[in-house]
């Protein structure tokens, strides 16, 4: 279960990480994922200073840890009234690929243990829209997680799923 919290400015700050066994990644190194998102914003023409939180876990049991990424300013850029754009990036041996792209998102983000098509289901909160404040699970399908979540059924928590985690 992974939770990153907010939208709302601020200093970048290390996140916890709480999990249940001690991973042992072979992947590419925190600067590099830096290094990709901010190529990222460059290709996109996205504001060169933006800010954001991300984890690392391995998504789809290859033993790289990849990284989830959740813009947080310019608000009016990345984020709005009913969240923020996430990204889900692929390790590869030396580099990270864009999966794709989810919005609005809004904290906490959760990583189960359960997966679909290989890839583990990712749960985010969908929140200040006309429509019931909900959780929902975003399920691979073979490519990409849901870019819309708010389109997704509530997600029901069941107590023997064990999840996993990630507090800033």
């Amino acid at each position: 279960l992974l939770s990153l919290t907010g939208c709302s400015g601020g200093d970048r700050r290390d996140l916890y990480i709480q999990t249940s066994a001690l991973e042992t990644p072979n992947d590419p190194s925190d600067e590099i994922m830096r290094r990709d998102v901010a190529a990222f914003i460059t290709e996109g023409k996205a504001p060169p200073f933006s800010l954001y939180d991300y984890a690392r876990i391995d998504l789809n049991g290859d033993g790289r840890r990849e990284a989830i990424v959740l813009f947080k300013n310019p608000y009016g850029y990345w984020c709005d009234r009913n969240g923020c754009t996430m990204l889900v990036m692929a390790a590869g041996n030396d580099s990270f690929t864009l999966v794709n792209a989810v919005q609005p998102v809004r904290g906490p983000i959760q990583v189960s243990d359960i997966a679909t098509e290989g890839w583990r289901n990712l749960i985010v909160r969908v929140s200040g829209r006309w429509d019931e404040t909900k959780d929902v699970a975003l399920l691979f399908d073979g490519n990409k997680y849901p870019e819309n979540p708010a389109s997704q059924p509530a997600y029901m928590r069941f107590t023997e799923q064990k999840d996993q985690r990630f507090f800033y």
